[in-house]
């Protein structure tokens, strides 16, 4: 079973050629050229704090070099906070001599001041954790006992931290669901759930969502699960995307003898689940582990041929079409507003993916973050908590 969670982290390259070959299957033109670079960005102390919200991200860029034919070079990173014009704030660059610069960007907080990040891990070692104030560049951090995985912050505000103790290893494992302080101290565990795929927090925090083997748990905050509910067919996992409303869960599940996961709406008071995509049998995409709906439709992220990562837009009625970002051999969707999506641009054969913001029905495209000289580029974007608006 595939793992939305693992989207989140540093992203692999697909061939050039794969893009164009899936774009020429449906009859669109593959990308010409990569869109200029962006421009500078402006200094943390102009953030307008009080405005940061839905539509804005937290991106972490590494000047790291690495890939087929180029010399590997451990390098700097910066951490970036983009508005959903296409504007991007420098908050903080950590140089490639300092432990910092292996932090790997793993949460915002959903009262936009802090972010969580993780120094290298190793499973079955103890992990620890960095909180960051965004504002002030304060640390604090703890440590999680061996096994013991970070997923992320509670909701609303992130008082405390969601983990799971434990690894999926065959379709009968279990694995614990675990609220720790920010001292790094259990409180409390959750819920102990057979083939847990990722686990997301309702809006109010009350009760989350979790991916398990036929279909969804919802769990309580203060321990149990609420109620198990089966999606249709679904014999091989549900991994959940984020909460599409306050009442309903977004989850992309995979049956026996398809090729990739279909989407589905999922009433947390365990109402019949709906499918929101069809069974894809290609041409280009196999698959959709996430969708976003704007003002001109639904657009869904998908897996397309030897790895690669496709965008497609689904109408009500008849057959998806692929949604090509100028300059993109492959393309992730992060983020979106009314009328755009905020996408990830990965390069071909080379390291380096770039952050724009792309109007799929102008095609109008701003970089927010660019790359270049075979760097790394943008290795986790992080948006503001969504849950039904955005």
């Amino acid at each position: 079973m595939f793992s939305i969670g693992s989207l989140r982290g540093r992203r692999g390259v697909v061939g050039t050629a794969v893009a164009a070959a899936a774009a020429a299957a449906i009859g669109l033109a593959a990308p010409a050229m990569a869109a200029p670079g962006a421009g500078p960005a402006a200094a943390s102390a102009a953030v307008p704090w009080s405005k940061v919200g839905p539509g804005w991200s937290l991106a972490l860029y590494s000047a790291s070099t690495g890939g087929e034919g180029i010399k590997a070079r451990h390098g700097s990173e910066t951490l970036y906070l983009v508005n959903p014009a296409g504007g991007r704030y420098h908050l903080f660059t950590w140089a490639a001599s300092s432990s910092r610069s292996d932090w790997q960007l793993q949460a915002w907080s959903g009262d936009v001041r802090r972010a969580l990040f993780t120094g290298e891990s190793v499973y079955g070692k103890p992990t620890r954790v960095y909180q960051l104030q965004l504002r002030t560049g304060a640390v604090s951090s703890f440590t999680l006992p061996a096994r013991v995985e970070l997923i992320g912050y509670t909701r609303p505000d992130g008082l405390n931290v969601l983990t799971q103790d434990g690894m999926v290893a065959s379709l009968s494992s279990k694995v614990s669901l675990q609220r720790y302080n920010l001292a790094g101290k259990l409180q409390k565990t959750l819920a102990r759930i057979t083939y847990l795929s990722g686990a997301v927090y309702q809006p109010a925090g009350g009760v989350l969502a979790a991916g398990t083997l036929h279909g969804v748990d919802v769990v309580s905050n203060s321990g149990g699960v609420v109620r198990s509910i089966s999606v249709p067919g679904v014999k091989l996992g549900c991994g959940v995307a984020r909460w599409w409303s306050t009442t309903t869960i977004l989850a992309s599940c995979a049956v026996p003898n398809e090729a990739g996961p279909r989407l589905w709406l999922v009433p947390a008071n365990g109402g019949r689940p709906t499918a929101m995509t069809p069974v894809r049998k290609g041409p280009f995409d196999v698959g959709d582990f996430n969708a976003w709906q704007l003002s001109s439709g639904l657009y869904v992220d998908g897996y397309g041929a030897c790895g690669s990562l496709v965008i497609g837009r689904q109408p009500a009625h008849g057959p998806e079409r692929q949604v090509n970002v100028p300059g993109a051999a492959s393309s992730l969707i992060v983020n979106a507003t009314r009328s755009q999506l905020e996408v990830e641009r990965i390069n071909g054969c080379s390291p380096g993916i770039s952050l724009v913001w792309f109007n799929p029905s102008t095609r109008a495209l701003k970089v927010a973050i660019g790359d270049g000289h075979n760097q790394f580029g943008v290795v986790n974007v992080q948006p503001y908590y969504i849950a039904g608006k955005y």
